[in-house]
């Protein structure tokens, strides 16, 4: 066997085995709130069929709009348990799922935007707290949105995103930007295929060694 064709053979198994690198990849099953499922806005009193309210019976949250709240925008949309930001002086987790099958959970993450009115008590993730939160009675947790981002705690399937704000005023609002990314899971080729791969590069290699010079 030539040295030439060695260094193919080696290099042609070498690529069955390995494979292509890993890409990463937008999660499309996120959402932000107060979006459709095109990723297109909705008008004040619409359902936001991807966020739900746990403590009014799993119940769909509704757009909400007021002056007073950083303005919705074609990125996200402030929601509630009712359009008209009611009821109010109480707690209530916004609860979102997104699925990664098809991805390498232990390489995904969440990078965010949140606003709440009036505090921001925890986000979880699968139903571990992050630690993240906008605690204390100030505008900015309304008139801005604040980053935040989730790093781990991320599993196979469908995951669960909940965010529990605490209203103390006369309306409430609660919003999130979110984009999720982990990397393809990439193609492994099964072993009877490997197996007949390498045999054709035996069978090749076999063949060149016995051609006559």
């Amino acid at each position: 066997m030539s040295k030439p064709f060695r260094s193919a053979l080696f290099a042609a198994t070498v690529a069955l085995f390995v494979g292509t690198g890993a890409q990463a990849a937008i999660v499309t099953s996120l959402y932000s709130t107060g979006l459709t499922a095109g990723g297109t806005t909705q008008l004040a009193g619409a359902t936001d069929a991807h966020y739900i309210v746990v403590e009014n019976g799993l119940a769909s949250a509704v757009v909400v709009s007021d002056p007073a709240y950083f303005p919705n925008d074609a990125q996200s949309q402030w929601i509630w348990q009712q359009a008209d930001g009611l009821p109010v002086n109480v707690t209530r987790t916004f609860r979102t799922t997104f699925d990664l099958t098809g991805f390498d959970f232990t390489t995904a993450s969440i990078t965010g935007l949140w606003g709440t009115d009036n505090f921001g008590e925890d986000i979880t993730i699968n139903g571990v707290s992050t630690g993240i939160a906008l605690p204390g009675m100030v505008s900015s947790n309304y008139t801005s949105l604040n980053a935040f981002s989730i790093a781990s705690g991320f599993q196979a399937g469908i995951n669960t995103l909940e965010f529990r704000v605490r209203d103390v005023g006369v309306i409430a609002g609660f919003r999130a930007q979110l984009t999720g990314e982990a990397d393809i899971l990439s193609a492994v080729p099964e072993p009877g295929t490997l197996a007949l791969a390498a045999l054709g590069l035996f069978v090749a290699a076999s063949a060149r060694s016995r051609k006559p010079s």
